[in-house]
């Protein structure tokens, strides 16, 4: 099992990262990863507990995963349903604490199981290396995202 952790400041409101990290209508213009994202059990306005997003990665790989928590604006948690052959289980969350009221640390944590077994020991650190840089340029892009959209706000204040 490997256990992907990656925190970053963000220099805004945490109920802006919340909302723009949750809201796929803006999703594609920060996140690196999706190809396409499918809520197919629930309200893409109100995920909650036990939605289900059909999750497209541009490198073709698939996953459906569910909700597990969702705590805004501090917490969304997912775990899969079913994935990749190279994934027996994964899960996620993305936590979002308040510095201040300008600051936001977001932390992205994902727990990796590869399969099969008895291939672990080489799929696992790759998996572990492939993740790791995903989370890193997700939360790279929600970053950008939000310190521009909050800069717009404030000239356009």
């Amino acid at each position: 099992m490997a256990l992907i952790e990656y925190s970053l400041e963000i220099h805004a409101p945490v109920a802006t990262v919340w909302r723009v990290s949750q809201d796929y209508a803006v999703r594609y213009d920060w996140d690196p990863f999706p190809e396409r994202i499918d809520v197919v059990g629930g309200d893409a306005q109100a995920l909650h507990r036990g939605s289900q997003v059909l999750v497209h990665s541009k490198l073709g790989m698939r996953m459906l995963v569910e909700f597990v928590q969702v705590s805004p604006p501090e917490r969304a948690a997912i775990a899969m349903v079913n994935g990749p052959w190279f994934l027996s289980k994964f899960a996620g969350s993305w936590i979002f604490q308040e510095e201040t009221s300008q600051r936001t640390i977001a932390r992205f944590r994902y727990t990796v199981v590869t399969a099969p077994l008895w291939l672990r020991w080489l799929v696992e650190p790759a998996a572990t290396f492939y993740f790791t840089q995903v989370v890193k340029k997700r939360l790279a892009g929600l970053k950008v995202y939000c310190e521009r959209l909050v800069a717009a706000e404030a000239a356009a204040a």
